[in-house]
């Protein structure tokens, strides 16, 4: 739908990607999901939709990247990176979906009725994909070899520093509390990332379809993707 459409905003397909998680929820309740596809099959939908919208904005192509060097780590893969190897890498944007409801698999282990809180996995999230912006950005650093590592504020080197890194998530929350929850870690992730983007999700008052759920303007989803646009439409 999205190359057909050429859409490139987020907001074009907010309405279909619900109808999909939607759907896709549904056949996990009912127990009609491969355990490699509930692992795996949320992110993989939210990254190869995110690629296409990045691709149609920009008119870059984008990849996946393997084997990217980090100061501690000498192997990391990417999500999506630009340009593609052997070039360094100019840009990177990692993805992360959370949040399930309650299945076969996880009714022993969940007691509250709209199943596990997407927060619960975002934080651990949020560690991992930091820990490795911040280990990308020491080796580029380190590797140009003119004193551009952090002196004082680790923070503000982190958003100045090449390459420029983005977190995406989309997060299915249970409730109100998820919902904060998850907003409070999307606002530290947006201290160690260049931004960060999110968008919530969940059943609406009547429990009858998903709907998207409010979050602070800095970090809509919308937003981000418009400002990683712009920013690889000015990368060579």
């Amino acid at each position: 739908m999205a190359k057909q459409q050429h859409l490139s905003t987020w907001r074009g397909f907010e309405a279909a990607y619900l109808n999909a998680m939607q759907t896709f929820d549904t056949y996990v309740v009912q127990g009609q999901v491969r355990a490699g596809d509930l692992r795996n099959g949320k992110g993989d939908a939210f990254n190869d939709f995110l690629v296409t919208l990045l691709q149609n904005c920009s008119g870059k192509l984008l990849h996946a990247r393997p084997d990217v060097p980090g100061l501690s780590f000498p192997r990391h893969k990417l999500d999506i990176a630009y340009p593609d190897a052997p070039a360094p890498v100019e840009l990177i944007v990692e993805t992360k979906v959370s949040g399930t409801p309650i299945h076969s698999g996880n009714n022993s282990s969940q007691r509250h009725p709209e199943g596990r809180a997407g927060s619960a996995d975002t934080e651990k999230r949020v560690k991992e994909a930091s820990l490795k912006n911040i280990d990308i950005k020491a080796e580029a650093a380190r590797i140009a070899g003119r004193g551009g590592g952090p002196t004082s504020d680790l923070g503000s080197w982190m958003r100045s520093a090449r390459p420029r890194c983005y977190l995406l998530m989309a997060v299915r929350v249970r409730d109100a509390a998820d919902l904060a929850k998850t907003i409070q870690l999307a606002n530290v992730a947006a201290q160690w990332f260049d931004r960060c983007g999110v968008f919530c999700f969940g059943w609406d008052d009547a429990h009858t379809s998903y709907e998207s759920k409010p979050v602070p303007p800095h970090l809509e989803l919308d937003r981000v993707l418009a400002e990683i646009c712009a920013a690889l439409r000015n990368l060579p």
